[in-house]
């Protein structure tokens, strides 16, 4: 495992906090580790993967606001990442239920599904399983 450890002290006071010798780091600035990060930011940016993203994330959320089930009462997130908020505490069943019909999602609340799909999901991808989402909800009986 290789970490990249990049940190930014936002206020004065824990900026400040800290004096010589009182951190260290046995990773920090590892240039392997930052020639790892450096390709992942070209790719992203190479790839267009941003844009990717916010056309996916913005597609996702129309999608979602236009499902009807009683247990579904919305979403919230941005871009690929994403909450299904549940009207009912069933989210455990939702979970499984989801991995039934071949979806990894995690149970993050009681009433929330966290949806975080690789950022190179497709469109198809992504439809196929805000397809299935109503049959996952029927599927916990409620």
């Amino acid at each position: 495992i290789l970490h990249f450890s990049p940190s930014q002290w936002s206020l004065k006071s824990a900026a400040t906090a800290l004096k010589p010798g009182d951190h260290g780091s046995t990773f920090g600035g590892n240039p392997v580790s930052c020639a790892a990060a450096l390709a992942v930011l070209t790719t992203i940016e190479e790839q267009g993967l941003l844009a990717h993203v916010r056309e996916l994330g913005a597609h996702f959320t129309a999608a979602v606001a236009a499902l009807i089930h009683p247990l579904m009462a919305g979403s919230r997130g941005i871009g690929l990442w994403h909450a299904l908020v549940l009207t009912e505490d069933v989210a455990a069943d939702f979970e499984a239920s989801a991995r039934d019909f071949g979806f990894l999602v995690n149970a993050v609340r009681p009433n929330a599904i966290r949806i975080a799909p690789p950022l190179l999901i497709t469109r198809e991808q992504l439809d196929s399983f805000l397809a299935a989402v109503p049959a996952i909800l029927d599927s916990i009986g409620v």
